[in-house]
């Protein structure tokens, strides 16, 4: 009795399932991309991203040469972060992140003389 109640079941989802199987994934996401899973769109966050000009070329006039700063109102400290790269200031003493890692953060905020990594 249970196994035909479950035949019947199985032949109810067959329909969906192989329409599920046929649909097609979605693309992989690009790096520094975001994707919205209610809209389906793609957003591109590489315009965010500072990057400094290599070594002997001029920054343009509106470039960004330092990376973005977050005020972080409720807790005391402010927040400097970049998008999809490190932060262009260099660190010392990083709390908990090992010397050579400091390059690799890209979020990062000081508090009583500390500097603490949050990304």
């Amino acid at each position: 009795m249970h196994l035909l109640h479950l035949s019947a079941y199985l032949s109810l989802l067959a329909p969906f399932l192989a329409r599920a199987a046929d649909s097609k994934s979605p693309k992989p996401v690009k790096p520094c991309t975001i994707y919205s899973p209610t809209s389906g769109s793609f957003f591109d966050l590489n315009a965010l991203s500072v990057q400094l000009p290599t070594e002997g070329k001029k920054a343009h006039k509106d470039d960004r040469t330092e990376s973005w700063h977050a005020k972080g109102y409720d807790y005391g400290t402010n927040f400097t972060l970049n998008f999809c790269a490190p932060v262009v200031e260099e660190l010392r003493d990083v709390d908990g992140v090992e010397e050579g890692l400091w390059r690799n953060v890209s979020a990062y905020y000081k508090l009583d003389g500390k500097t603490y990594s949050i990304g």
